[in-house]
């Protein structure tokens, strides 16, 4: 059977696209358009709208190709892990990961020269790798502008419906099918025809589509400024649906002396945080939050106990603002708020005048409570450029490694946040690492290209002058 007669078979596209894609057009339908000549209100909005086609379709083909490099140049390193592994360490060269080793300081050093996470350039080169493979008619429209790389994306999310003996063929027909409906669907649209069609051509259940999509659930975390954030859960369709009606249920028979004024939106939104946290219930979360908070906020006469930060450093400046584990700004009142419920607190000083010495010469190893809840103040991130990993989440590292020739010491002028993925770059690789006098790590690459992560006393050079503080 042609692959447009399976396509119809499967009610995908509807018959007027076929009617389209044959050659038939339904325009003859329309009186012709009035040309009304150049320099006419028709005229100047119709060269508007196809100056943005054409930056469409330029744009689109731009992103292809670089997608494409980006996916040889992270197979060029698993094909040559030794321009970045370093063989002069016994057993690395040689070992079973050396391989994704160096397709991961390719993807970084990609990320810094595009200023993309990591993440985000694989996401990208997996991509274009898999839809040069399985989708070549969809990835020639996307070459050619017609679709951006999302419709890729969406394509390449559906093949965990089809098994190990699905017929090539039908590959083939899925492929043309996305193909065809990629000329003329948004992305919203496009997704909802992809899923449709694959499950009718490789035959899938209802309750094999929904087995494989749990393997995608998870919670996201989106900061939206103002000190508010988004938690987006991923999972069963009943129990989120059941989680909502729970929340609109709840917030629907709150007596109107404790609504405060609250919509029902926002009576949801608290109903939800009080229950995850345990209020009001026999289960009670704890979880570990810092939570800093400048003196000056709390009291006018505390300011002249806050010293200025230090010019020149790039580590966080505790006095400027309150800030959710060293990095997301808070408001002062949520700031406030936050101690009166927590009923105590700890106050931070810059100055080791409460007898524990921070910066100090160790024998162990292992840093203290102390040292490294201020490392977490001090950074809020991990210190390796372009890492945006909480420092709250890292581990602490040795610059100079502990067992080392130089026999780095436990202070904290030798430790930093480091995150897990990145302590390989260190002490296997031909990547090198320099610190810089802000305290944040500089990287170059065998390639001789440097990570130059802007800082923010840089960034108050170029801002205009003005009498309030930059907003970071």
């Amino acid at each position: 059977m042609p692959w447009v007669e399976q396509i119809r078979e499967a009610g995908v596209i509807s018959v007027e696209h076929m009617c389209y894609s044959g050659g038939m057009s339904g325009d003859a339908d329309f009186a012709p358009v009035p040309d009304e000549g150049p320099g006419s209100d028709v005229s100047v909005l119709r060269e508007m709208f196809e100056s943005a086609e054409e930056d469409r379709y330029a744009a689109n083909r731009r992103h292809a190709r670089r997608a494409e490099l980006l996916a040889d140049a992270l197979q060029f390193a698993r094909s040559h892990p030794w321009v970045y592994v370093d063989d002069e360490v016994p057993g690395v060269a040689d070992a079973p990961d050396a391989v994704q080793l160096a397709e991961r300081c390719a993807a970084v050093e990609a990320g810094s020269r595009l200023s993309l996470s990591e993440t985000t350039v694989r996401s990208m080169a997996g991509a274009a790798a898999v839809a040069r493979e399985r989708f070549p008619h969809l990835w020639q429209q996307i070459r050619e502008g017609f679709a951006s790389t999302r419709y890729a994306d969406a394509a390449i999310s559906q093949l965990g419906l089809f098994d190990v003996h699905t017929d090539p063929h039908v590959y083939e027909v899925f492929d043309r099918a996305l193909a065809e409906i990629a000329m003329h669907a948004t992305i919203g649209s496009f997704r909802k025809k992809a899923q449709r069609l694959a499950r009718r051509l490789a035959n899938v259940t209802e309750e094999k589509a929904h087995k494989a999509a749990m393997e995608d659930r998870r919670v996201v975390v989106e900061d939206g400024g103002s000190g508010m954030s988004w938690l987006s859960v991923y999972g069963p369709t009943k129990d989120v649906h059941a989680v909502f009606r729970m929340l609109t249920s709840n917030a629907k028979h709150i007596a109107k002396t404790e609504r405060d004024g609250r919509t029902r939106d926002q009576l949801r939104s608290d109903l939800f945080f009080r229950r995850m946290f345990g209020i009001g219930s026999d289960s009670l979360i704890k979880t570990k939050v810092f939570v800093t908070v400048p003196l000056n906020r709390l009291t006018p006469e505390a300011q002249a106990t806050v010293r200025e930060h230090t010019e020149g450093r790039e580590g966080t400046d505790l006095n400027r603002e309150p800030l959710v584990n060293g990095d997301e700004p808070l408001d002062t009142a949520s700031a406030v708020q936050a101690l009166i419920d927590a009923g105590a607190f700890t106050r931070v000083i810059t100055d080791p005048v409460t007898g524990v010495i921070l910066d100090m010469d160790r024998r162990s190893r292992k840093v203290t409570p102390a040292q490294r809840a201020w490392l977490v103040f001090q950074h809020g991130e991990c210190t390796r450029d372009g890492c945006t990993r909480l420092a709250v989440d890292a581990d602490i590292d040795h610059f100079c490694m502990y067992h080392g020739p130089k026999r780095g010491r436990t202070n904290i002028g030798n430790m930093h946040p480091f995150c897990d993925p990145d302590h390989t770059f260190k002490d296997v690789t031909k990547v090198r690492l320099r610190r810089r006098g802000d305290l944040s790590v500089q990287l170059q690459f065998p390639t001789g290209h440097r990570t130059n992560q802007a800082t923010r006393r840089r960034l108050r050079d170029i801002l205009p002058d003005n009498d309030d503080p930059p907003p970071f």
